[in-house]
């Protein structure tokens, strides 16, 4: 059976050859894997690419080569993804990174008390997702490291401070991300230009706890809301913390699915997590490649027309779905 392949995809393909960098390599795939059809003839291609992702970002995670400057902005990936903490100094970051994942990273009421990235584990439900709280922005200087750790991240929270002209903020942010070539928004499909990361991002105003800050925050939310999701927060109080938590994984674009054997019941604390979007021979290429390549269909729970419901592996997957593979 043919191909088929779109102009889309092949367009994806060539940016995936001219790629330089790893980064820039695993966008490309993340697009020709998001646009390639899906159907016989393509099979073989699919786990091509899903086996050349598997090596990329093995590849991304090795410990590089650098020197000790560029070394302390190297974290290691760990959980369902990793969230960076991004805001000037004094916008309550550090605050609000010990309020979401319980580790320490230095408070205080004066600046750059963050001088080295931290990493901790925010719980979200059944889920583990790593924050990672970084040293304030500064305009005029970019620590080595900085740009890599960025564009390795899967998200940003940007942080605000409302008491502080909030617009004002967000535009220094948004030009040093420029300056390192790496665009950010919330909304809309992402970009994929050559030599540029794209990173979803949730806008965060701190500190709406304080006296006219809500009014601050309304001019700001007007601001960006039709670009990025806008949160007003208290990292002090502790306000609207279970609100973020729920808008990070959103912004993620994953989803969770469970699996049972034929006559048992799922491990609802062990979900498997998949890319927004994903079928059930997605969840069988999870388990082991030769898995699915000898399962023959699937049982589902959940978004199915009725319980139980035989399905294809071509059968695309719904958040809580519960899945029984045959093979």
């Amino acid at each position: 059976m043919p191909a088929n392949l779109t102009p889309d995809y092949l367009e994806a393909e060539a940016k995936f050859k001219q790629a330089k960098t790893t980064d820039e390599k695993i966008r490309a795939l993340e697009i020709m894997m998001a646009v390639i059809p899906k159907h016989k003839g393509t099979e073989k291609i699919r786990a091509q690419l899903k086996s050349r992702m598997a090596k990329l970002k093995e590849e991304l995670q090795r410990k590089p080569t650098i020197g000790k400057a560029e070394q302390a902005f190297y974290i290691k990936k760990e959980g369902t993804a990793q969230i960076l903490l991004l805001g000037l100094p004094n916008t309550g970051k550090s605050t609000l990174f010990s309020k979401m994942t319980n580790a320490l990273s230095e408070v205080a009421d004066y600046p750059f008390t963050t001088q080295k990235p931290i990493p901790g584990m925010m719980k979200f439900e059944n889920l583990q997702i790593q924050l990672v709280d970084t040293p304030p922005i500064q305009l005029d200087h970019v620590e080595p490291g900085f740009s890599n750790l960025l564009r390795n991240a899967d998200a940003l929270l940007l942080v605000v401070d409302l008491t502080e002209d909030p617009i004002f903020q967000m535009e220094i942010l948004l030009e040093v991300l420029k300056e390192m070539r790496i665009r950010v928004g919330g909304r809309g499909a992402a970009s994929s230009e050559v030599g540029w990361a794209y990173l979803k991002a949730i806008l965060l105003g701190n500190k709406c706890d304080f006296k006219n800050a809500m009014e601050t925050y309304g001019a700001f939310e007007a601001q960006f809301k039709e670009t990025f999701p806008i949160l007003p927060i208290s990292a002090k109080e502790g306000m609207n913390i279970e609100e973020l938590k729920r808008e990070v994984y959103q912004i993620l674009g994953i989803i969770r699915v469970y699996t049972k054997a034929p006559g048992g019941d799922p491990d609802l604390s062990e979900p498997v997590v998949l890319k927004r979007g994903s079928t059930v021979e997605d969840v069988a290429l999870s388990i082991h490649k030769d898995f699915a390549r000898k399962l023959r269909y699937a049982r589902i729970w959940g978004s199915g027309k009725f319980d139980g419901q035989m399905v294809k592996r071509d059968y695309p997957l719904s958040e809580g779905d519960v899945i029984e593979l045959h093979i």
